[in-house]
């Protein structure tokens, strides 16, 4: 199957920002850098209408059996993206807080003395 590996058990950094006194929220997702990224386009040219698009899309055993082909690779990443999503409406993001180039994130959930801490270190 085409694509790439995510790196470790918690590849998602979700973190809000204030910047220029506005909140701003980025969700960093880490993939594997040792991992190769496969493509595969071993596929005919072909001209089709939108309704066979469409069942094709929409066809989970098509799009399985038929992984490297351009709608499957369309499938997946629209599953794909809607999957982050439903994981980011579920969280709570951790603060970023930026001294220089040194930076902290901190857990919305950690206690005053966990905060403190990690403020310190930031300097």
């Amino acid at each position: 199957i085409s694509g790439a590996k995510l790196a470790g058990e918690k590849p998602l950094v979700d973190t809000i920002e204030e910047i220029d006194g506005e909140a701003r929220r980025t969700a960093t997702w880490s993939v594997d850098g040792g991992s190769e990224i496969a493509f595969r386009p071993g596929f005919s040219a072909e001209i089709i209408d939108f309704a066979e698009f469409r069942r094709r899309f929409e066809d989970d055993d098509w799009c399985r059996a038929n992984p490297d082909h351009p709608i499957a690779y369309l499938r997946a990443f629209a599953d794909t993206l809607a999957d982050f999503r439903e994981q980011l409406r579920g969280r709570k993001p951790a603060f970023l807080i930026r001294n220089g180039k040194r930076f902290a994130v901190i857990p919305q959930d950690a206690d005053p003395e966990k905060k403190r801490e990690i403020l310190e270190l930031l300097g």
